[in-house]
């Protein structure tokens, strides 16, 4: 389970990552919460700001994902990873000052949505170079752990800082974490490296990445099945969450952090688990693994107190981890390596473009219905998404399977049988001899 952490560079990577991941998750769990407060516990609000941390990633993920397979990849997320840690000191400041607005919010989290835009596909493709192509399922697998791992220990210790201190510490805090992963990028031995070949600049790469998905139609569909489970994930859930967390079951800050650890509870166990795996994973799995999170979606929307509640999370949170492992490591080992780039920036811009997607679609179902019946929504759209792409991806199997033939059985009496040599039979060379007068089809 653990096996790619005997590679140096990624356990540098890995333990990095895992600092730098802790305070994404606070910092997100402090906006949200700053957001709630500027607006008064508006839905619509809140789906606003996760929109614009990852409506980037739609729009420029497929340029980005040229930029990513032509540029060093670790160079490249040098930089972004020190951006993001400046946006998130300048949101840090006009809090502490007390002049953050909801317009500020909003413009910080969509600049720190465009440098994910080309963070997010150099990272994902970097695993393969840092551990090879042996080891990919497995370190995708880690890193999910990782992300969960943090998910589980941010929002809980964040939940915990805005009760003492408030939100400013908590930008600060994210600020900070993210030296450990820029320290991580520049320890790397870059002699034991897997590079993948570089493109060259030139006219239709961005094409070339777009040629391959259309042409496979299992990575096409599994894919845009990404992208509708993306709505119902658990980005679009962290627009529910406080608003279940305020009005449904009436706890603060602290009750927050702690429903949302729930579901990294859950994400941690489901990436483990798909990290266990090797290989190319069975399409069977992936949809297990959405329809299951459809089912546990529509288990949370019933549950009437908060322990039931984050006990629907966990199970939650596992079964969207464990889609996320699976589906992202049958793209990476489909795709070209030369152009794994293009493909994970397609893939990234379906996943990530869901979130965004589905953060103001289940904000304002939940200002109008509800949270509850926006839970309940996304889980009936996880299982629509599963039931789908199964039948699709059956259709897609018997179109490419090979046809073999079926040939009618060959009456008896034409089937040739041996015999002696007579005085009318032909010369012939071979063990067996047929008899001129009678009609046989040669074998």
């Amino acid at each position: 389970m653990f096996r790619s952490l005997q590679v140096p560079n990624y356990r540098l990577f890995f333990w990095g990552g895992t600092v730098s991941n802790t305070g994404v998750w606070m910092q997100r769990t402090a906006q949200a919460w700053a957001v709630v407060v500027l607006s008064h516990g508006d839905g619509l609000a809140l789906g606003l700001a996760t929109f614009l941390q990852f409506f980037p990633s739609v729009l420029l993920g497929l340029g980005t994902g040229v930029l990513v397979d032509r540029v060093d990849k670790v160079r490249l997320l040098v930089v972004t990873q020190a951006l993001v840690g400046l946006g998130s000191v300048a949101m840090g400041i006009l809090d502490g000052l007390g002049i953050l607005t909801l317009v500020q919010v909003w413009v910080l989290a969509g600049a720190m949505g465009v440098v994910n835009a080309f963070d997010n596909p150099a990272r994902q493709s970097v695993v393969s170079e840092l551990v090879g192509p042996d080891q990919v399922v497995n370190a995708i697998g880690l890193n999910s752990a990782s992300f969960n791992v943090a998910r589980l220990v941010g929002p809980a210790l964040a939940g915990l800082l805005i009760g003492l201190a408030g939100t400013p510490l908590i930008f600060f805090l994210h600020a900070a974490s993210s030296v450990g992963i820029l320290l991580a990028l520049l320890r790397l031995d870059r002699s034991k490296l897997n590079p993948a070949p570089r493109s060259a600049a030139g006219r239709g790469q961005l094409v070339a990445g777009l040629r391959q998905v259309a042409g496979d139609p299992t990575l096409a569909t599994l894919i845009v099945l990404a992208g509708v489970i993306g709505i119902a994930g658990a980005n679009s859930l962290q627009v529910v969450l406080p608003l279940a967390a305020t009005k449904i079951f009436g706890v603060g800050a602290l009750g927050f952090g702690l429903v949302t650890s729930c579901l990294a509870i859950g994400g941690l166990t489901g990436a483990l688990l798909a990290a266990s795996t090797s290989g190319m994973p069975r399409h069977r799995w992936v949809l297990g693994a959405a329809a299951a999170l459809g089912v546990s979606l529509l288990i949370a929307s019933v549950m009437p107190v908060l322990v039931g509640f984050g006990a629907a999370l966990v199970l939650c949170g596992g079964m969207f981890m464990t889609f996320a492992v699976l589906a992202n490591t049958s793209v990476q080992l489909t795709a070209e390596p030369e152009i794994r780039g293009r493909v994970m920036a397609v893939y990234l811009t379906f996943f990530l473009g869901g979130g965004a997607l589905g953060a103001p679609l289940l904000g304002l179902l939940s200002e109008h219905f509800g949270p509850m019946r926006a839970i309940a929504a996304a889980g009936a759209l996880g299982l629509v998404a599963a039931a789908v792409g199964a039948v699709v991806l059956v259709l897609v199997r018997r179109r490419t399977e090979p046809v073999k033939a079926v040939l009618p059985p060959v009456p008896a009496a034409v089937i040739p049988q041996p015999s002696k040599p007579t005085r009318n039979s032909p010369a012939r060379i071979g063990p067996i001899v047929y008899q001129r007068d009678t009609e046989v089809v040669d074998p």
